[in-house]
């Protein structure tokens, strides 16, 4: 099975009546992934298991932009309950769609695979479900992000909701097995004809020219790139440009009508991990901040491109009513207009990606305004350690294993009100706080949401504040 062939069969199955044009542009932005082979040289390489799957992966986003993103995070999730509660025991949802195409028993025993992408304020989050008999009963194996780790523990597939949506919409793409029962056969039979390639060479002729563009970028055959945006006003490049700092080389893409402003480095070529290389890429735009005297602030992004990727833009425009009613009074008591003008000065900063700034305007929601007696604790920390569980129950378990992994065994009360609301607040040599190095934004991040979730706790339950735009009675 060639990537042509299989592009042709995916786009019977999955895109009519899109044009043939909008799959294969699907199956380039994968091959930018490295998930499906890459260049003329390699259009004869026939696909592995692992591969066809990835390419049915790429198919989950509405947007074509996103194949190759969707399919990597897609494939990588991991089974609640662990290998041990997955199908055929696969570690991955790459993997369990791999054993489908390669096992007949496994591939008769489907009932559904449903691929999810849900959007939040935070951008989006992606699950998997496997819907499958096993002897007499229907079993189902949810897969969710690596970082939730807290539920894939063995035995934790058992109190599962594997129906739950976790966002207040979601796209999904629902696959029966009619479907995996024919691509299986489609397979089998370009397997066992083992049929020379035949395709037009012009599909690769725009491939070609942009792997001499991507190689003056930087780009090698072992490179690794990760892909992060920039919100800046700084002076900027017009065109995608290799630069040099601090001893590395790195790519600037410029604003066009479809992309934001980005910075690409090679992580193989730097020799650097994430964290050390998102550190640099900040030192650089401090750097254009203090030079220009304008805001410059690193985003989110990706790694694992073999090619530096420009991102597209993902402009949020709110949501629009067909009928838009609002019936609310302004609040009487000061605390809670104040604490509700600190609670968006919080969301403000999150979507600028000041993440210091966003802690501390959260914290300062339900920072208790009164001081202890001498030898009595202080009560901002009593309120956090009484209201932690209460406030962060409905929070994504990945969101609590992260902020649990950076605290460590530092109790939540105190690592919240000194290693996060003291670090942002005054920095000082117990509480050291860099805002560009990475390993401390990261630390920030993981604890942006749980107090922005204490934050709201703290509003719905001191105030009763309501949140709807009909009723001030919560």
């Amino acid at each position: 099975m060639y990537a042509s062939n299989l592009a042709h069969l995916l786009h019977e199955a999955l895109a009519q009546p899109d044009a043939l044009q909008d799959t294969l542009d699907r199956f380039e932005r994968m091959r930018g992934y490295n998930l499906l082979p890459r260049g003329r040289e390699n259009a004869g390489v026939r696909l592995s298991d692992l591969q066809i799957a990835s390419a049915v992966l790429g198919f989950a986003p509405i947007a074509i932009g996103f194949a190759g993103h969707a399919s990597l995070i897609l494939g990588g999730l991991k089974p609640v309950g662990g290998p041990a509660a997955s199908l055929l025991g696969a570690d991955t949802l790459q993997q369990s769609i791999a054993a489908i195409l390669a096992d007949d028993k496994a591939c008769k025993s489907v009932v559904a695979v449903t691929l999810t992408i849900d959007r939040t304020n935070h951008g989006y989050e992606y699950y998997g479900r496997i819907v499958y008999r096993d002897g007499e009963r229907i079993a189902r194996v949810s897969y969710v992000s690596k970082m939730a780790t807290s539920i894939t523990r063995p035995g934790e597939e058992i109190g599962y909701d594997h129906d739950r949506i976790h966002a207040p919409s979601a796209r999904q793409l629902t696959l029966g097995p009619e479907f995996f029962s024919k691509l299986r056969r489609d397979v089998d039979i370009a397997r066992k004809l083992d049929l020379p390639l035949k395709t037009h060479w012009t599909e690769y002729e725009n491939e070609e020219e942009k792997n001499k563009f991507h190689q003056s970028l930087g780009a090698r055959p072992s490179s690794r790139f990760l892909n992060l945006s920039v919100d800046t006003a700084v002076t900027w490049v017009k065109d995608p440009t290799l630069v040099e700092f601090g001893g590395h080389h790195f790519v600037m893409f410029p604003r066009t009508k479809g992309n934001t402003q980005s910075l690409s480095i090679d992580l193989t070529r730097a020799r650097m991990g994430h964290d050390e290389a998102r550190t640099l890429l900040n030192r650089f735009l401090s750097l254009l901040a203090w030079c220009d005297d304008q805001h410059a602030v690193l985003g989110d992004g990706w790694s694992g491109n073999p090619v530096p990727v420009p991102i597209q833009k993902n402009d949020k425009g709110g949501t629009v009513a067909g009928q838009w009613v609002f019936s609310r009074s302004i609040p009487t008591d000061e605390e809670v207009l104040q604490r509700l003008a600190y609670y968006r000065e919080g969301l403000n900063a999150q979507e600028a990606g000041l993440v210091s700034y966003e802690v501390l305007s959260f914290f300062k929601v339900f920072e208790q305004r009164f001081n202890s007696r001498p030898g009595e604790p202080n009560p901002t920390k009593v309120w956090i350690r009484d209201n932690f569980e209460a406030a962060t129950s409905d929070l994504p378990s990945a969101d609590v294993d992260e902020f649990n992994e950076a605290r460590g065994r530092e109790e939540v009360d105190k690592y919240i009100f000194g290693d996060c609301r003291v670090a942002t607040a005054h920095a000082s040599a117990k509480h050291p706080s860099d805002a560009d190095a990475s390993p401390e934004i990261h630390r920030l991040y993981a604890a942006a949401s749980i107090i922005r979730a204490l934050a709201r706790h703290y509003l719905k339950t001191a105030y009763s504040l309501s949140d709807s735009y009909m009723s001030d009675d919560a």
